[in-house]
């Protein structure tokens, strides 16, 4: 059976909050999709809390469910990589011809009913107007208890420090729960980004099989989904975020977070991510000057052994960076030739 959407769900020890993501997908009133777990060698209960769920839900089966469990953790990207490539792989008895969209979603996300219904709107919403394509659309997250909006797309700095959009602006979190959801759909207002997290991220496959996935070298996360919403741009589409389409996020913060092992991967991450996708002027001029400004500023303060690390390992792989560079060059300047004359 064809499935109009591929989901991707990627758990790592996520046993405490894994069901009831699982429970919400199961409720969607969106139901032409295949569901996709990649767990990355969870060393908790996670897998078997899955399989539980699994056998208990009437909702999920073997049509449009599977669970791989990899041997080791390879990563967020490395393992959205691998589900495409096995849903798309001919050893498999899925059928893919149909599949037009690739979801991901964190373990942690509790989604509304509509949410991908809303979701995949975004991407049909003007398609008398090619030149406005959409490339990714994302959602609106809330914090799991308050309703407070924690992200509604991402933006980015001139040295790629990242932050969460945040206003919300005329957005009625009461009407947009309630029963006059539908007839809102027509009416929303999209909110343009730098980027979606992978947290509630939507792409079209054929364009994500097209520029090769995720960039595997941003292990183990941050800054994978910024690196491929950048490439995505430069093809003339669009980063949307449709508040309509919302989650609420359960878990509150990610375990480790602002550690000294979040800080060096963090900061490597972005800044190699601002080397393979800025020019040398634009390196030297602007990425430089912003960055001297942020240290000078105290905004990274205690994070300076993290930061010396990071930017040993970049300087080290600066020639590596440099191939990955004409090598998304070409791809892209060929793939913006086929988007010109479909659009």
């Amino acid at each position: 059976m064809e499935k109009t959407a591929l989901i991707v769900v990627v758990t790592y020890n996520s046993e405490n909050f894994v069901e009831k993501c699982l429970f919400s997908i199961a409720s969607q009133n969106f139901k032409n999709y295949f569901l996709l777990i990649i767990d990355n060698n969870s060393s908790d209960l996670t897998v078997s809390r899955i399989k539980q769920y699994k056998n208990a839900e009437s909702r999920i089966s073997s049509s449009n469910f599977k669970l791989i469990q990899m041997k080791k953790n390879i990563g967020f990207s490395g393992a959205v990589n691998y589900g495409v490539s096995y849903y798309f792989s001919k050893k498999n008895k899925l059928l893919p011809e149909g599949c037009k969209y690739l979801i991901l979603l964190n373990p942690d996300m509790i989604l509304d009913e509509d949410t991908l219904v809303n979701l995949i709107y975004t991407f049909n919403h003007d398609s008398k107007n090619p030149q406005k394509t959409t490339g990714v659309a994302g959602g609106m997250i809330l914090d799991y208890s308050t309703n407070e909006i924690s992200h509604l797309g991402g933006k980015v700095e001139f040295n790629f420090i990242t932050s969460h959009i945040k206003n919300a602006g005329s957005i009625d979190i009461n009407k947009i729960t309630g029963s006059d959801r539908v007839n809102l759909r027509e009416k929303v207002n999209f909110i343009s980004a730098d980027y979606v997290t992978g947290a509630l991220f939507a792409t079209q496959m054929s364009l994500f099989k097209n520029l090769g996935g995720f960039d595997t070298g941003y292990r183990p996360a941050y800054f994978e989904e910024l690196d491929y919403c950048l490439k995505v741009k430069k093809l003339g589409l669009n980063i949307l975020v449709n508040p309509l389409a919302f989650a609420r996020h359960f878990e509150g913060a990610s375990s480790g977070k602002f550690s000294a092992d979040f800080y060096y991967f963090y900061h490597k991450n972005r800044i190699r991510c601002a080397i393979i996708n800025s020019n040398f002027t634009g390196i030297l001029k602007i990425f430089f000057k912003s960055e001297i400004c942020w240290l000078k500023s105290g905004a990274a303060k205690n994070q300076g052994p993290a930061l010396a690390k990071a930017y040993l390992t970049n300087w080290l792989f600066c020639p590596y960076y440099l191939i990955i560079k004409i090598k998304n060059f070409i791809k892209i300047a060929r793939l913006r030739k086929i988007y010109e004359k479909t659009g």
